[in-house]
């Protein structure tokens, strides 16, 4: 299966009628909404999710929050635990009819199979194009191994391709190991390496390169070498040579920066070692603002 690997920022991804219909996002686990929501219209599409730990309500919730409204047509599909009775403390969604099915055993690859296509099915007559979005693949690795998943994948790529429906699911790379990832996301039509915001760190950096392009939005790969390093002399003044500068921009130009442009945070011209900002100054804001939280 043809694969192309690269990166976006939120809101870069998009199907057309050529475009792939299964999607890996490699990224933390942190954030239960990928990017794959950002500049879509819920008026559009149908939603099944697929969850593992987040329980399906709060899913609708989350939906609702990120969407700004629920699609046409939602559902819920839950792995590995059984769908609670609602209660008075644990209510129905008040504004949406929120079909639920559990299945139960992660390795039962094919009752979830056929779980997937009854929904697919069932939308079939709507307007909207059916969009799948799993929320980690890892228990289903686990429990039934790289090759047994592969087989499902591509066996659910192929309706796929006869409905018009698409399918994202997230894979966390900390919890497999570089073989598995790899075998995984040849299976997939695309893999996207999302953000993560746990890898911005106090004081790398990482993270004088965004304050440094959050105010002025475009520089050259020197200046920001002569602005990081000037912070970091700032901070840790008996550990920091005074004229470190050549020594930072060989460290950006070779390893930061790639890194950065890989993520979808900058965009690096390499032959004019120009580096502009790629996401909103806001963007950076709430990065660093979460970070914050993190190391707290």
């Amino acid at each position: 299966m043809t694969q192309t690997s690269h990166s976006v920022t939120p809101g870069g991804i998009g199907e057309d009628e050529k475009g792939p219909v299964t999607v890996l996002l490699r990224g933390p686990s942190e954030e239960t909404w990928g990017p794959i929501w950002d500049q879509r219209d819920p008026r559009a599409m149908n939603v099944l999710a697929i969850t593992t730990r987040l329980d399906p309500l709060e899913w609708v919730d989350a939906c609702e929050q990120q969407l700004g409204e629920l699609p046409v047509k939602t559902g819920a599909i839950r792995i590995g635990t059984p769908i609670d009775p609602a209660t008075p403390e644990r209510p129905t969604h008040e504004t949406v009819d929120l079909p639920l099915t559990a299945v139960e055993r992660p390795s039962d690859l094919a009752e979830l199979y056929t779980a997937i296509n009854l929904y697919i099915t069932e939308w079939l007559h709507t307007d909207q194009q059916t969009v799948i979005w799993l929320e980690s693949l890892t228990p289903v690795i686990e429990h039934v191994g790289a090759k047994r998943t592969i087989s499902f994948i591509e066996a659910l790529t192929e309706r796929l391709r006869m409905t018009g429906a698409v399918a994202y699911a997230r894979v966390d790379p900390r919890d497999h190991d570089d073989h598995t990832l790899s075998l995984i996301g040849n299976a997939f039509d695309r893999v996207v390496e999302t953000e993560g915001k746990a890898a911005i760190t106090a004081d790398s950096r990482e993270e004088r390169v965004l304050r440094a392009l959050r105010t002025a939005g475009e520089l050259s790969v020197e200046t920001i070498a002569g602005r990081v390093a000037a912070s970091e002399n700032a901070h840790h003044p008996e550990g920091r040579d005074l004229a470190n500068a050549r020594l930072v921009e060989i460290d950006l130009y070779h390893a930061w920066l790639p890194k950065m442009a890989d993520s979808g945070l900058i965009d690096v011209d390499w032959e004019a070692r120009i580096v502009e900002l790629a996401v909103e100054p806001t963007r950076v804001d709430a990065l660093l603002a979460w970070r914050d939280r993190r190391e707290d």
